[in-house]
């Protein structure tokens, strides 16, 4: 199940990603703290009305790492503890880019990439019409810039980017 939206392409997406990157005030050599970002997100232009909080493991289902919720007022990002402190802590990479994932569904949500219908089987959709690959897509891009990692082996990627493996295989894919 996924939400369809407007068609957008990984060209775009690395544009909105280095956008992204200018908004926070992130070179694109540097990684990014999703935890740190957190909390500055009220305080970057058109990120007022996105807030967080964590909440017990429990409250989420258990596939359910963290999620975006738009709100009356904006959005609501809820994170697991066990993500947060994975992330936090731990810099676990796979928590990193949950965190960023939830954000990145608001920034899209943003940019008017909001679902045309509600949530339904998308097997007959093309994955640039859907949301979490949009949202997957972008937050790669965000958290591992494509002009920076190019020449970089898998390792290098990781070491630099605080990503999993499994995240910068990815990104060498692509």
């Amino acid at each position: 199940m996924d939400y369809e939206i407007k068609a957008v392409c990984r060209e775009k997406l690395r544009l909105y990603a280095k956008l992204f990157r200018t908004i926070c005030g992130f070179s694109a050599d540097e990684p990014i703290d999703p935890v740190a970002l957190l909390d500055r997100l009220p305080e970057l232009e058109g990120f007022e009305d996105v807030r967080y909080e964590v909440v017990c493991d429990d409250e989420l289902p258990g596939n359910v790492p963290a999620q975006c919720i738009p709100t009356e007022d904006g959005y609501l990002i809820q994170i697991k503890e066990s993500v947060y402190k994975g992330a936090s802590e731990r810099k676990v990479g796979g928590h990193r880019m949950h965190i960023i994932h939830e954000i990145m569904h608001a920034f899209l949500d943003k940019l008017g990439y909001k679902p045309i219908y509600t949530r339904r089987l998308t097997k007959d959709v093309p994955p640039y019409r859907r949301l979490e690959w949009a949202v997957k897509a972008i937050a790669g891009e965000v958290m591992m810039p494509y002009e920076y990692t190019g020449n970089l082996s898998e390792k290098e990627i990781m070491k630099m980017y605080d990503v999993s493996s499994a995240a910068a295989k990815k990104r060498l894919t692509y």
